[in-house]
């Protein structure tokens, strides 16, 4: 069993106009050195980088554990708990029909046989009428997390990426994911900040750290905490001194 996050569908994509407008420009093959403020907004204080090292962590995602531990702290840093920001970039394979399966061994094989070319036929024309009628819908999974309706919302965008949107309570991060084969899988959000704008954190896809900027009090505090491994950065450091996957 899993608990169901309670966010909503944010109607009004517009409240992170001030993400896309504080950013970088994202010019692709281009000769000026690439920042990191193409991945997180300029005007902020101070800003940490936390390293995917914890139980979980992975490229482009958070563990439930290091994400746990960090919205302990940046609850300390902001009096909009019940009204914070969730963007999930809407290309995650587990979101689209078609991407994932499970393996089960065959308890009949001559049957199987006999009946593959007929089932092929019938799957060819599904995927065919998929290909006529664009899919938005999380049906194919066996349960998840978000909102009803959000693959037919409006997207959040940012150059060179689309995010599907979300508000709710600060504590509720950890609770969005999916459930496929019994199993519950956990993603962590993309974006999240709070009404109040007081710090944002940023997990680039492609990044095997998650990016924070705040004030120097929420900087010291990530700093200070044993389990993390964090240490500083300036939004006008070049993009490869971090850990990238592929740029």
């Amino acid at each position: 069993m899993f608990d169901k996050a309670h966010l909503d569908i944010a109607l009004d994509v517009s409240v992170g106009d001030w993400v896309r407008e504080s950013l970088d420009p994202w010019v692709a093959f281009s000769e000026i050195p690439v920042t990191i403020g193409i991945v997180i907004p300029k005007g902020f204080e101070s800003y940490v980088l936390v390293r995917h090292t914890g139980p979980g962590d992975h490229i482009g995602g958070l563990g439930n554990e290091t994400l746990g531990t960090l919205l302990e702290i940046l609850s300390n840093f902001t009096i909009a708990h019940e009204e914070c920001f969730f963007a999930v970039w809407e290309g995650y394979g587990w979101m689209h029909p078609g991407s994932i399966a499970t393996l089960k061994p065959l308890r009949y094989p001559k049957l199987h046989r006999f009946f593959r070319p007929i089932a092929l036929r019938i799957s060819f024309r599904r995927i065919r009428r998929r290909m006529r009628t664009q899919v938005h819908s999380l049906d194919h999974l066996e349960s998840h997390t978000l909102p009803k309706g959000i693959m037919n919302s409006e997207r959040f965008s940012l150059p060179n990426r689309e995010y599907l949107l979300m508000r709710g309570p600060l504590s509720e991060a950890r609770k969005i994911g999916w459930v496929f084969s019994e199993s519950f899988q956990s993603q962590s959000p993309n974006l999240l900040w709070p009404r109040d704008r007081g710090w944002i954190l940023a997990t680039e896809i492609d990044f095997d750290v998650t990016l924070i900027g705040g004030s120097e009090s929420l900087v010291a505090a990530v700093l200070n905490t044993g389990s993390l491994t964090a240490e500083r950065f300036k939004v006008t450091d070049t993009i490869e001194q971090l850990p990238v996957v592929e740029y």
